[in-house]
């Protein structure tokens, strides 16, 4: 099975194939704003690496979220198109899952910007409950709780066991909902009008 993957949570952007069980990625550091311009080129070059192109792929699998509000839109964006164009299946993720993936316990946390962090309590890889820390909030908890930021092998690694391991198991999704834990600043912003 061919899959493409595709994680704009972040600031550094992960794209790749799994194809015939050879994982081939990117990883490049997009900045604030720079998923845009780089995502599309990206994709390619992964493609044209494990000598398929968008028509040959089985699904296409994104991380929905949490994380940056504007590069879950152009994930979910570019990855819908993608599986609309080719019929590929679609196969989500979640940031928790892939730090998770591989631990029996852990209190996955993302940063969420000014020091708080989207947090989910996981049990042998899977989200049991998840919440929103505030930076307040994170300094008292950091003395009782581990939070673990990355996965114990790399991002584009656990990605791509994950996905694998979903399309095997046929847990295919029929929309990419993003899974924002908490409105945008903009969206705060408004309600405060």
């Amino acid at each position: 099975m061919n899959i493409l993957y595709i994680d704009t949570t972040s600031t550094v952007l992960t794209t790749g194939v799994v194809a015939d069980g050879v994982n081939r990625f990117r990883r490049i550091d997009a900045g604030l704003n720079g998923h845009t311009k780089i995502l599309l080129g990206a994709v390619d070059e992964v493609l044209k690496e494990s000598g398929t192109d968008c028509n040959g792929l089985d699904a296409v699998a994104l991380v929905t979220g949490p994380g940056s509000f504007t590069g879950i839109r152009i994930g979910a964006a570019t990855a819908t198109a993608i599986s609309q164009a080719t019929g590929a299946k679609r196969i989500a993720v979640t940031a928790f899952e892939i730090i998770a993936y591989n631990r029996a316990e852990a209190t996955a946390a993302v940063e969420a910007g000014h020091g708080n962090l989207y947090v989910a309590r996981c049990k042998d890889g899977a989200q049991v409950e998840t919440g929103f820390v505030t930076a307040e909030e994170r300094k008292a908890a950091e003395k009782t709780t581990a939070f673990v930021f990355e996965p114990v092998n790399g991002v584009a690694e656990t990605l791509a066991a994950i996905v694998a391991k979903k399309a095997e198991k046929g847990e295919f999704v029929g929309v990419f909902e993003p899974f924002y834990m908490r409105k945008s600043q903009a969206e705060r912003n408004k309600d405060e009008i």
